[in-house]
């Protein structure tokens, strides 16, 4: 399909790849609004381009004062009552726009899309280039010109957060694929978002970067951070911008890697993590499985029920995992609070409904009786509570349960306008044979208030939708609302993020977790113990 038709034959198209995608989520309740992608934010709506947007598209129902009900009741009935689509465009627009090749930006679709090599947020700094290395990583050899995935520590068994991680951030736990290998993580900001964090207003004194900076910085702010915002139309300039992706380590002989977009790098572990108690550094390829985006966005007039909160998008790889068989959804939250299947507060959300002959990359069909979503359990006894192996599969026997797989399962329903426009994002990145047609967005959310507010709603009231999460770099707390001060942090971006604080751990950090890396250990344990 030529990329100009895209526009004209994708609404013919949607009700066929509805039926056609089985590992796609299948929504309850049918919006009989049919919401379509809007391909670029120049307005060119047929092709797809490489234009980063700065802010969302027009949306009538923004410019109202009241709340929102968190996309749960009955889907939109016409464009003028859909809040989300212009948010869920904007997600597919950055994500498309981020996964173009660095070195082809001023190229079309047809060839930005598919060449190989790094894409536009691979050109980001990572976030070891603003806070500095692990105290201990692992030495590569310099001949190999490949990326460095350095999973490091502070040389006593214990992860550093400051490179590369092999556990989420939410839990501080491992998330183990079926191949039983640990899956990797990585966090890259925007030249905007660098240069405020290391000169918030161009002041060096006060950078971000360091305690003593953070000090300076809180004497004179005391509100706190006030990342740059973007500017209030789509494609004006772009506000600071937060990367996390999450990558698997492919198995040739078990994985399809053109399914992936794949990268060769070098895996450094340090010692202590590994069993035998040696460094190595290895070559692997690695498969994208998971990304956030985040784009922090201004306070317009015109737009005022969207809060200066961040715009959080959220892609997985549609074969990560199934979709629950009694998920949460729009249609009633997650059921009652007596019912056997409210799942709030639940790291388990029940058996999955997995699609005949799928090949998951994080649920195994032949151990599905087992609990899915639970987390692994570290050794006790050794030096590190997860350790490695020295070769694949990484994970192996590092847990003290019988399997080392967590058995994800996706506990909330995608949101059905955001379903239909998967497909037609998806179709279209088909279309040029691209990679990144096998990615789907799960969700976007952004700073608005719930209606109802929290309770009769079970979610969390300061953002659209009330809950939002990712099952590579969330898996154990989709279902978390915040309530409960025993649990970590709650399955959703703004909620969970709202904790984030400077050194003093009083001090807004503007929904930011970085800055938290001038001191790793007790950034560690913010989430737990900011409530």
């Amino acid at each position: 399909m030529k990329t100009w038709l895209v526009g004209i034959v994708l609404p013919l198209l949607v009700a066929v790849a509805i039926v056609a995608s089985p590992l796609r989520p299948v929504a309850q309740t049918q919006s009989s609004d049919q919401p379509q992608a809007q391909f670029c934010v120049s307005g060119n709506t047929g092709a797809l381009c490489s234009k980063l947007p700065a802010y969302i598209g027009p949306d009538s129902r923004l410019g109202l004062t009241v709340g929102y009900n968190g996309l749960y009741g009955d889907p939109p009935r016409s464009a003028s009552e859909d809040v989300q689509t212009p948010f869920d465009n904007m997600a597919w627009q950055m994500f498309v726009a981020l996964n173009w090749a660095a070195s082809g930006v001023e190229q079309p679709a047809a060839q930005g899309l598919t060449v190989p090599g790094s894409r536009v947020w691979q050109t980001y700094p990572k976030v070891s280039a603003l806070f500095g290395n692990s105290k201990v990583r692992a030495g590569c050899p310099q001949a190999l010109a490949l990326p460095i995935f350095y999973i490091g520590s502070y040389g006593n068994g214990k992860p550093a957060p400051n490179n590369e991680e092999f556990l989420q951030a939410s839990t501080n736990l491992p998330l183990i694929d079926v191949n039983g290998n640990w899956t990797l993580f990585e966090r890259r900001v925007n030249a905007i978002e660098a240069l405020y964090l290391r000169a918030p207003q161009g002041l060096s004194a006060q950078t971000l970067t360091t305690r003593d900076g953070q000090r300076n910085f809180i004497k004179a702010n005391p509100k706190g951070a006030d990342f740059t915002a973007s500017a209030s139309v789509p494609d004006g300039k772009n506000g600071s911008i937060e990367i996390k992706a999450a990558w698997r380590i492919l198995d040739p002989a078990k994985d399809d890697a053109s399914k992936y977009y794949t990268q060769n790098i070098l895996l450094a572990v340090s010692g202590d993590l590994v069993r035998n108690g040696k460094p190595f550094c290895r070559s692997e390829k690695v498969g994208l499985v998971g990304m956030h985006i985040l784009q922090r966005n201004p306070f317009v007039e015109q737009n005022k029920a969207l809060l200066p909160q961040w715009i959080w998008a959220t892609f997985e790889h549609v074969d990560n995992a199934p979709l629950a068989q009694e998920p949460c959804n729009v249609s009633n939250g997650c059921g009652s609070a007596t019912s056997p299947t409210y799942w709030i507060n639940k790291p388990s959300c029940g058996p999955a409904a997995a699609a005949p002959g799928a090949h998951y990359s994080f649920y195994d069909p032949a151990q599905s009786g087992l609990g899915t979503n639970i987390a692994p359990q570290g050794l006790l006894g050794t030096k590190t509570q997860f350790p490695w192996n020295p070769t694949r599969p990484y994970a192996h026997g590092a847990t003290s349960q019988a399997t080392a797989m967590p058995q994800a399962v996706r506990c909330w329903q995608i949101y059905p306008t955001t379903t239909v426009l998967n497909e037609q994002w998806r179709m279209a990145l088909g279309s040029l044979k691209s990679v990144f047609q096998n990615y789907m967005l799960i969700g976007t959310q952004w700073g608005g208030q719930l209606e109802p507010p929290t309770p009769p709603n079970p979610v969390p009231a300061n953002a659209v939708p009330g809950m939002l999460s990712n099952t590579t770099l969330e898996t154990y707390i989709q279902n978390y609302n915040g309530s409960d001060p025993s649990l970590p942090g709650p399955g959703s971006c703004v909620s969970c993020h709202n904790f984030a604080t400077l050194v003093d751990n009083k001090t807004s950090a503007n929904f930011s977790f970085l800055p938290s890396l001038v001191d790793p250990v007790a950034g560690r344990s913010m989430i737990k113990t900011a409530r």
